[in-house]
């Protein structure tokens, strides 16, 4: 009989689908140089910080290095050993985010897999794997973000914004009209979707991640965001709200100081 129990138990038990993240990494990013950060702001840092908040055995990360621009040293993304790096020419962040496009959906991962576009200048809270996985258990949902954006709450074109809200186990979720090029969905989703995805890059030097959701959300698709936000867009100015974020980062230098 105990044999048995285990056997029922762990039929009612499915496993877990796969988290694939892909992070997008450059030498060099015209449009990002010039944005106001934290003081404590480094890549190397929101690299640090992603790889020492994954607590999912399920999760697994592709970085993808835009070579394009020349460096005369190598890059630090190569300093971690924990996870593939696939070099590409890009040059510009739509060619990379196509190239990115191409190079998944090439995988043929099951279409349940998570997908996880993850640009290099995010920050993550403890737990975010969980809170992700989470978010796909809402029925109707097709994207989702963990970066709750601060414009949403201050720009005018936003003061009648209304919107849906969830809740998971850990945190509560808002439907929201757009977010940027780090977002996640499952595998088929992309695959469905993957033209829109390529239209709004195509033929532009940055993709106009704004009207992509907005044509998806015109097609049927629901984007939501974690609220507050687990994760942050670096920019001081658009962070997710309810977090100390330069605290983050000072907690992750110190933490990297003392491992040295």
């Amino acid at each position: 009989m105990a044999i048995l129990h285990k056997l029922v138990s762990w039929i009612k038990k499915p496993e877990k689908e796969s988290i694939q993240v892909f992070v997008r990494h450059c030498h060099y990013s015209e449009i990002s140089a010039h944005k106001e950060r934290y003081r404590t702001y480094t890549k190397e840092l929101c690299l640090a910080n992603l790889l020492g908040t994954i607590d999912d055995p399920k999760i697994e990360i592709t970085f993808l290095l835009d070579a394009f621009h020349v460096s005369e040293t190598p890059h630090f993304i190569h300093e971690q050993k924990r996870f593939p790096v696939v070099e590409m020419q890009g040059g510009t962040e739509t060619a990379s985010f196509l190239w990115m496009l191409d190079y998944v959906a090439s995988q043929k991962f099951s279409d349940q897999t998570i997908i996880y576009f993850l640009e290099d200048d995010y920050i993550h809270l403890p737990h975010w794997c969980k809170v992700l996985r989470e978010s796909f258990t809402l029925p109707g949902v097709d994207y989702v973000t963990l970066y709750d954006h601060k414009d949403k709450y201050f720009l005018p074109e936003y003061q009648n914004l209304s919107a849906k809200i969830f809740h998971t186990n850990t945190c509560h979720w808002r439907t929201t009209p757009s977010t940027t090029n780090t977002y996640a969905m499952r595998y088929k989703t992309l695959i469905r979707d993957i033209e829109v995805h390529r239209n709004f890059s195509l033929n532009r030097s940055i993709s106009d991640d704004h009207g992509k959701f907005l044509k998806l959300n015109e097609q049927g698709s629901v984007l939501i965001s974690a609220i507050p936000g687990w994760a942050t867009h670096a920019e001081p100015k658009y962070a997710s709200p309810c977090t100390d974020w330069e605290q983050v980062l000072s907690d992750i230098l110190k933490s990297h100081r003392r491992s040295r």
